[in-house]
């Protein structure tokens, strides 16, 4: 399983977020993680995405509310892709902290940047 939210072009670092893992669905611990109704503020369908600049730019707002968590709910979330990532998969030392901060830095890039951006998961 491969997730990759891209900020085009892509540049290596703030524009670039890939994780992968073994048996467990990246995209499906995050959205455990938020719940459901959170998981409905973010942008495409299952994690599967495609922006242009002004998309970007008006999907920002509602990403930033779902991902920028802090104290209590950060650390439910963090530990809710813990217990996803070592139930389902094989990877106790996922970096859950990554899974919650990359997607939103790529938008941010992108806003910032003027560029669109991509997210696609990948079984395989």
């Amino acid at each position: 399983m491969t997730r990759s939210w891209i900020s085009f072009p892509p540049d290596i670092g703030e524009g670039l977020f890939v994780v992968t893992a073994r048996k467990a669905d990246p995209f499906s611990a995050l959205a455990y993680a938020l719940g459901p109704d959170a998981t409905l503020r973010l942008p495409g369908r299952f994690g599967d995405f495609l922006l242009d600049a002004e998309q970007v730019r008006a999907e920002l707002p509602a990403v930033e509310e779902t991902l920028v968590l802090t104290g209590t709910p950060r650390r439910d979330a963090i530990e809710r892709i813990h217990a996803w990532m070592t139930g389902l998969g094989d990877d106790p030392a996922h970096d859950a902290d990554e899974l919650l901060d990359g997607p939103l830095r790529v938008l941010r890039h992108a806003a910032r940047t003027g560029h669109g951006a991509a997210g696609q998961v990948r079984w395989y």
